[in-house]
């Protein structure tokens, strides 16, 4: 029976293995007719990078040159029921760094995420990765602010504080090299109260050029910063000394001090009731001064509570100058007809017992102040009532005395010993 079965099978064997070949033939014509291959492009496929850890790994960083991380067009042969149903975000163009070669290329291989085995070739406009690579190096730089424009007029910048001082930056070791400053900008034009705001960190070289941060990695990219603006107001500076000047010397009530108005800030609270400052009279002490005192004072120190001075440039030192000078003496003639008596009891005359023209007194005091004195203008007193009580009398006793002459002088004038005249008391009754 097995025999018979195959030699049926067998027989004619060619024309049976001819006629299964065209069958298949056939289906193949047949399925190409129904489905066949086509040819399309897709646009710009971004690079997919993977296993860049291997430079990272390493303490290298990477910059893709010439834009190679896209492929500006990726052509494709399938079958039309394939292309019908891809799009392209199914095309992968992919970069594994792991096939890094010594010229810093990366062969980018290309697939799709489906019906990857039904596609005859994808294949791009653009097929190596291109790479610049360099040492990794990290810098860290003092954070600082500055500020734009002016704020409005009487008032000033008090401090600029910002909420960190220090930034950590890494990248390509030939642009870390570059960094030189880092700064965060705050515009401060007209402002007339605090400002409390967020503001970018740039980078910036020797030259101030700025430098791009798009390769560098910042632990912060922006800070916030914080200005506290204060009011203003000019204040005159008030002195007193103490002492006195060694004998032959006086002080001229003039203290001069440069400069003479200062400018102080605070809030406007505390500058409200501050009209003067006034440096305390034990720091001026003249005692023992044969010429003016040069006295520097730290006006800072003697500033009021919440008020600091307004001027970076003024460093608070005044150079204070108590003016001393050498007393100046001068004799005064006074007309006999300007000492005047007074203070004579009813029934009493009292006059001068002396034929004296004029009566010379010597003065003493500033030089300006005794020279100012008109001699024209001196009068002189003589107080009976007073001459009487002095003598421990009840009324006043006839004859000829010798008495002191009190002379109008102004103030911080004094006469070198004393000025005395005669008079002559004389009773009416007597007369008569």
């Amino acid at each position: 029976m097995l025999k018979k079965i195959g030699k049926k099978l067998l027989n004619n064997w060619w024309l049976k293995l001819f006629s299964l070949v065209a069958a298949f033939l056939l289906w193949l014509v047949v399925m190409n007719i129904d489905d066949p291959e086509e040819q399309w492009t897709v646009y710009n496929i971004p690079v997919k990078l993977v296993n860049t850890d291997v430079l990272a790994d390493e303490d290298m960083v990477y910059e893709i040159l010439d834009k190679t991380d896209v492929v500006r067009s990726v052509t494709i042969i399938a079958p039309k029921s394939v292309k019908d149903e891809l799009s392209s975000s199914d095309i992968i163009a992919e970069a594994d760094f792991s096939n890094l070669t010594v010229t810093n290329t990366v062969e980018i291989r290309f697939y799709s995420l489906r019906y990857n085995d039904k596609i005859t070739s994808i294949t791009g406009s653009t097929e190596i990765l291109k790479l610049n690579i360099e040492e990794k190096k990290t810098k860290r730089l003092v954070l600082e602010v500055q500020t734009t424009g002016e704020v409005a007029d009487g008032h000033i910048i008090n401090s600029v504080t910002p909420n960190q001082n220090r930034i950590e930056v890494s990248g390509p070791a030939s642009v870390i090299s570059q960094i030189a400053e880092a700064i965060v900008h705050v515009d401060v034009t007209d402002s007339t109260s605090d400002i409390s705001t967020n503001a970018d960190v740039k980078l910036y070289d020797a030259d101030g050029k700025e430098i791009a941060t798009d390769r560098l990695n910042m632990n912060i990219t922006t800070a916030l910063v914080k200005v506290e603006i204060l009011d203003t107001k000019t204040v005159p500076v008030v002195y007193t000394a103490v002492g006195t000047p060694a004998e032959g010397y006086l002080f001229t009530g003039e203290i001069t001090g440069v400069p003479e108005r200062i400018v102080i800030a605070g809030t406007t609270e505390n500058l409200a009731n501050v009209n003067r400052i006034v440096v305390p009279e034990d720091l001026l002490n003249i005692t023992g001064q044969t010429g003016n005192l040069l006295q520097s004072v730290n006006i800072a120190e003697y500033l009021p509570e919440g008020t600091i001075l307004a001027d970076d440039s003024f460093n608070g030192k005044i150079l204070v100058t108590v003016h001393i000078e050498e007393e100046y003496e001068k004799t005064l003639n006074i007309a006999a007809s300007h000492i005047q008596i007074e203070g004579v009891p009813e029934g009493y005359t009292v006059q001068l017992s002396e034929e004296a023209i004029v009566y010379t007194i010597r003065v003493k005091g500033l030089r300006a102040d005794v020279d100012a004195i008109d001699a024209a203008n001196l009068y002189g007193t003589i107080d009976v009532a007073d001459f009487t009580e002095d003598k421990g009398w009840s009324e006043p006793v006839p004859g000829i005395y010798e008495t002191d002459v009190e002379i109008v002088l102004p103030a911080d004038i004094t006469i070198e010993g004393r000025l005395e005249a005669y008079i002559e008391i004389i009773k009416l009754e007597e007369v008569e």
